[in-house]
């Protein structure tokens, strides 16, 4: 499974022969054609079929793995000649299955690397603290003011996205999306509605990459290609200057880049941790149990079903102001952060 600038490519190989027939292109589109295409091939496999994806490709497994289709990623020591193209991938499939990493039904795209992940955040810290005293990195809580942040990711949702803004346009409440590029693309008139309704709009990648493994051609991408149908579906010259790097994934030279690109980098100190669907009343509890001033709140309105999202989020935004919160944007969040002594 490959991806492009426009979309996604499907190839198809056996476990003996070269790619069969011609790549599959699905461009401008929802998850929703290449998922089902592939769960036609894997009915059609009756000896076993499975998909490669890359770390550059966190939309696909989530959906895949409910469908009881077999995941496997392939990593960077694999990919050192940049072929992650969707024959490439697939080739890799045949020739070098037992290297790929089996992903869990129930697990995530980076199973397996939690350590390598946790050791590049930690090292992050002093790189982390300096571009906050720069206005170039949000990390959320730590303030002085009763102000909070509330932020989306994995949109934009042609269902959820919408009664998620129907929420906020109801109790007056701004938000920030971090929409993942391909999404823009497919659905480019509810990236234009979050942007009329004055909600702040966010980078969050092309395909919700784990941005730390990719040179600097792949993060120019992944972050320019997102940028620039973010911008189109507004009719915008201007792209938006925050940045979430998906599973908030980040190295010291990572961030280094990111700041240099002139893009402020956004994190959390409260995980609703939505995805994982508890209901509704938990993830409300799980907001207004961690936030403090200053805090950054992270939330879902794509990457699956988000209904508990929008179920909880009444009780999130009355819960927050009657302890005495005020729910700002992030330009009024970043202004507010405490300056640090010299």
């Amino acid at each position: 499974m490959g991806l492009t600038r426009e979309g996604y490519r499907i190839a198809v190989t056996g476990a003996e022969d070269g790619p069969s027939g011609a790549v599959e292109v699905y461009e401008h589109c929802g998850l929703e054609g290449p998922v089902a295409r592939l769960a036609e091939l894997a009915g059609e496999s009756p000896d076993g079929f499975a998909v490669v994806l890359d770390s550059a490709n966190g939309i696909m497994d989530a959906p895949l793995a409910a469908l009881g289709i077999p995941v496997l990623r392939a990593d960077p020591p694999l990919l050192t000649d940049g072929r992650t193209t969707a024959r490439s991938l697939a080739a890799l499939g045949r020739s070098h299955p037992e290297a790929l990493t089996a992903l869990p039904p129930d697990g995530w795209t980076m199973a397996g690397r939690e350590d390598g992940i946790a050791a590049a955040e930690a090292a992050s810290g002093p790189v982390e603290r300096e571009l906050a005293e720069r206005g170039l990195l949000l990390a959320g809580g730590g303030g002085a003011a009763p102000l909070v942040a509330l932020t989306f990711d994995d949109g934009p949702h042609p269902e959820y996205t919408p009664q998620v803004l129907d929420v906020l346009a109801r109790f007056d409440a701004p938000a920030a999306f971090f929409c993942i590029g391909l999404h823009a693309l497919a659905h480019p008139g509810v990236v234009r509605r979050i942007a009329a309704e004055g909600h702040t709009l966010g980078n969050h990648s092309w395909s919700h990459a784990y941005l730390p493994d990719l040179g600097p051609i792949g993060l120019r991408e992944q972050l320019g290609f997102t940028a620039d149908a973010l911008a189109r579906a507004c009719g915008s010259t201007r792209p938006p200057r925050w940045l979430r790097p998906p599973y908030g994934g980040r190295s010291p030279e990572l961030l280094t880049a990111v700041a240099g690109s002139g893009l402020v980098t956004v994190l959390w100190d409260v995980d609703a941790k939505d995805w994982s669907r508890p209901g509704p009343g938990v993830v409300a509890e799980r907001v207004l149990g961690g936030v403090g001033p200053g805090s950054v709140v992270l939330m879902h309105d794509g990457g699956g079903d988000r209904s508990q999202t929008v179920a909880a989020l009444p009780g999130v935004i009355t819960g927050l102001r009657r302890r005495g919160y005020r729910i700002v944007g992030l330009e009024d969040l970043l202004a507010a952060r405490p300056v640090l002594p010299v």
